[in-house]
């Protein structure tokens, strides 16, 4: 399945007023308009809008620095902005085809995924700086840090494999093959484990972080996208393209437990206070959901090709 950079749409920029950046506070990266978009969850609407360089794609934060960092495949850039400051975003021009991301908890260090080289880059966060790179599987997507940053874990789209690259080393130390199509990743610091989406093969794989081994593979169906980690539920939530709906995943006993029905093509997901936001694609929106419940408690229109997104407190929501 071909990732999706289509033609963009210039919008006028809208500025943020300067602002402390809090936990309720999700970012999400609307490809198709070019734009950054803030969106409040305790009003659950929109509070403002940004222009981006053309064909934004993945959203990587520091809460730390109050930093956000976009990705622009076909540019060969990244978006740096200051969550203060969303009206200023500085571009670090690094060359290659950067796609998914991941950042240092004090965002001091940048890891990008380079889609075409089949490489990751460890960056300066501050200037773009390259500092060392590591090789990887082809079509590297997404990115993931353990809960104590020492090793980073890619997912190599086209190699039916995880990469595990050895922080302090910059090394690739190990190769795990999972399903087809391996794309989305997250980091259950509670179980100290990795979940890998597969969209092909329409699971998703448990790996346990003291051993870098397989522990289960679970099948939950329809293309499974994106990944949060739903630390205070305990849920494992993903996304299901082709179904329209989000699994949900014990990932202590690591077996589906049920599935709630939200918009459109839904990609990116995030989890706060027993509450998950699905940003979907083709309907151009984001689902609020009651997880005790399944209730959709509101719809939003976000504009053209809401792709990924992330929680000002957490480190990834993709």
């Amino acid at each position: 399945m071909a990732v999706r950079w289509r033609d963009w749409a210039v919008l006028c920029l809208m500025a943020f007023g300067a602002q402390a950046a809090s936990a309720e506070d999700l970012y999400i990266v609307c490809q198709d308009d070019a734009a950054l978009l803030h969106f409040d969850t305790e009003r659950a609407e929109v509070s403002g809008r940004v222009g981006l360089s053309p064909k934004p794609a993945m959203i990587a934060a520091s809460l730390e620095n109050q930093l956000l960092f976009v990705s622009h495949p076909e540019s060969g850039r990244i978006s740096r902005l200051e969550m203060s400051r969303l009206d200023a975003p500085k571009s670090l021009e690094i060359g290659g085809t950067p796609f998914g991301l991941a950042v240092s908890a004090d965002g001091r260090f940048l890891y990008v995924g380079d889609w075409k080289r089949n490489v990751v880059r460890k960056l300066d966060a501050e200037t773009g700086k390259p500092l060392a790179e590591a090789s990887v599987g082809r079509e590297p997507a997404g990115l993931a840090l353990d809960s104590r940053e020492e090793h980073l874990y890619v997912a190599n789209r086209e190699s039916r494999s995880v990469t595990v690259v050895e922080l302090a080393s910059m090394r690739a130390v190990k190769t795990i093959e999972v399903g087809e199509g391996p794309f989305a990743l997250g980091f259950d610091s509670a179980n100290n484990r990795l979940f890998v989406a597969s969209v092909r093969s329409g699971e998703v794989t448990a790996i346990d972080g003291a051993t870098q081994v397989v522990t289960a593979k679970i099948a939950v169906g329809g293309a499974p996208y994106g990944v949060a980690i739903d630390s205070e539920g305990g849920r494992v939530l993903v996304t299901n393209q082709h179904a329209n709906r989000v699994s949900i995943i014990d990932p202590s006993h690591l077996r589906l437990i049920g599935s709630i029905g939200v918009g459109r093509y839904p990609e990116a997901v995030a989890t706060w206070r027993g509450k998950a936001y699905v940003a979907n694609w083709f309907s151009g929106d984001i689902s609020v959901v009651d997880l005790a419940t399944g209730d959709r408690l509101a719809t939003v229109r976000l504009g053209e090709g809401p792709r990924s997104m992330i929680l000002s407190g957490a480190r990834e929501a993709r």
